[in-house]
């Protein structure tokens, strides 16, 4: 186990000392809610504005994105190429895909909060007072579900590029069906249906609840979806990844 920290731990320097991923992760969350929040501000009421309902669904959507750091830091080639060590020594494979996932989501959990914090600062946003811990550990459990997700689309695809091109499809898809964009109820009777079932669509309706009406009871139910898809994902992605395919 001490091999496998030591790996986390490389992977996790990294990301951190990567400039551009940690401006990326740090603007991107706070530049959609700072514009979509402006631009929507006089479509909403002063007891619920457009920031405080952007301020959650975008932070959704940025996590959603948490994909993409997990796919690039676990193909992008200088990265593949120091791990050819790895790789060859006398360790498990699925130290690599493993370690990918939890540094990539220990790089966004960071940067996610901080931009999350700044935005409730600046622009008065609601994440809840007396369960905003809650709160923060659903966004916490959907961050990991897609850290998975990253890795296992870089196992089934072989590839950094065709796994991107998949997840930001997905991550498109996901947001306008959840609601994370605009309201999916001018889609019509049918998307409402589709959005019921998505796992973001209850996340996003249960912080929603959690906020404006004090309901906790979908709180554990929600965490436990969460950690149960993750672990889903993870353990498919251990069993297809292949340390020669890798290299």
């Amino acid at each position: 186990m001490y091999q496998l920290f030591r790996i986390i731990q490389r992977d996790t320097i990294n990301l951190f000392t990567n400039p551009m991923w940690a401006v990326f992760s740090l603007l991107f969350p706070f530049l959609l809610v700072a514009t979509l929040g402006f631009l929507t501000e006089g479509l909403y009421s002063s007891q619920f504005t457009s920031y405080d309902y952007y301020g959650v669904t975008l932070m959704l959507f940025s996590v959603m994105y948490t994909a993409t750091f997990s796919a690039n830091s676990f193909m992008e080639e200088k990265i593949k190429n120091a791990n050819l060590r790895i790789v060859y020594s006398p360790i498990q494979d699925w130290f690599i895909p493993f370690s990918k996932i939890i540094a990539a989501f220990i790089f966004t959990t960071f940067f996610y909060t901080v931009s999350a914090v700044i935005c409730h600062l600046l622009f008065q946003i609601r994440f809840g007072s007396e369960n905003s811990l809650e709160i923060w550990l659903l966004c916490v459990g959907m961050n990991f579900v897609f850290s998975c997700i990253g890795v296992l689309m870089c196992c089934i695809f072989k590839s950094e590029g065709v796994a991107n091109q998949i997840i930001s499809n997905l991550t498109v898809a996901l947001a306008v069906l959840s609601g994370f964009l605009f309201p999916v109820a001018s889609f019509g009777a049918a998307f409402v249906k589709i959005s019921k079932w998505l796992p973001t669509t209850k996340v996003l309706q249960t912080i929603f609840e959690m906020i404006y009406d004090q309901n906790m009871l979908n709180f554990l139910p929600v965490l436990s979806m969460l950690f149960v898809i993750a672990i889903l994902i993870l353990g498919v992605s251990l069993f297809l990844f292949n340390g020669e395919e890798y290299v």
